[in-house]
C-alpha cells in the first residue's frame, strides 16, 4: 500500500504516547461515509471531501472497536468532531495521509487528546514572520530546541498548539487565541492554558515526510 511504511511508523508513535487506544491511520482517498456525515461535506471540493471521507471511515472502525455501530461523526460548532459521550478522539490529515487516535475518556485521568499531523515538505516556507500571531513568548522558541528534530522551530511550535487546542475542545465554547497558549519545558515538554487550571503533555515526532505533535489535557 502506498504510504503504509510512514503509516506504521506514525501510528508506532501515537501508541507510545496513547495507552489503550485505538489507533489507526490510512492514505487519503475516497471513503464511504454516513449520509448524516455527508451533509456536512457535500458542497466541498474533492480533495477536502476526501480528507473528510478518510478520517470518518477511520473512526467509525475506532467507534465501532468501542462497541458503537454506525455511529456518524458530526462536526461541532467549532469545527470539532462530535464523538460518543465515553470517547476522546482527534482526527488529522495532511498531505497524503490520515491518522485517528481514540480513547476511553475514564482512562489515564485524561480529559481531552489532540493530534497534529505536518508534511513538512508544505511547510518549507520560514514560519517565524508569523509567530506573532500564536507566539507567547520568545521562551517558546527556546523551548522547541530542547527537541531534537530539525525542523523550522515556529512551525513545531505551532502544530504543538494545534494539538493543543484540539485537545482542550471539551472546555472551550469558542475559538482561543493560541496566545493564551504557553508552550514550557520543564523536564519535558508541557503547556498550560492562561488563567487556568488546564494542564497537559506534550509529545513530538518525525518521520520522513510528517511532523507528528500530539497533546493531553489532564484532570
Amino acid at each position: 500500500m502506498k504510504h503504509e511504511l510512514e503509516i506504521q511508523i506514525i501510528e508506532g508513535f501515537l501508541k507510545q504516547w496513547f495507552l489503550d487506544a485505538f489507533i489507526q491511520g490510512a492514505p487519503i482517498d475516497a471513503y464511504p461515509i454516513l449520509p448524516e456525515e455527508e451533509s456536512f461535506i457535500s458542497k466541498a471540493v474533492q480533495r477536502r471531501q476526501n480528507e473528510f471521507s478518510t478520517g470518518r471511515w477511520l473512526s467509525r472502525q475506532g467507534l465501532h472497536f468501542f462497541g458503537f455501530e454506525d455511529y456518524p461523526v458530526k462536526i461541532g460548532l467549532l469545527r470539532e468532531p462530535v464523538w460518543p459521550e465515553s470517547i476522546l478522539g482527534s482526527i488529522s490529515h495532511d498531505g497524503e495521509v490520515c491518522a485517528v487516535v481514540l480513547v476511553r475518556k475514564d482512562l489515564h485521568g485524561i480529559c481531552g487528546i489532540g493530534v497534529d499531523l505536518v508534511k513538512i515538505s508544505s511547510r518549507l516556507k520560514n514560519m517565524s514572520d508569523l509567530t506573532s500571531i500564536f507566539m507567547t513568548s520568545q521562551s517558546e522558541l527556546e523551548a522547541m530546541n530542547s527537541i531534537n528534530i530539525s525542523i523550522d522551530p515556529a512551525v513545531l511550535l505551532f502544530s504543538i498548539k494545534e494539538s493543543v487546542i484540539k485537545a482542550l475542545r471539551y472546555k472551550l465554547d469558542s475559538f482561543i487565541d493560541m496566545r493564551d497558549i504557553e508552550i514550557y519545558e520543564s523536564g519535558r515538554l508541557q503547556y498550560k492554558l492562561l488563567g487556568n487550571s488546564i494542564h497537559g503533555n506534550i509529545f513530538v515526532a518525525k518521520t520522513n515526510n510528517y511532523l507528528l505533535t500530539a497533546a493531553n489535557a489532564l484532570i
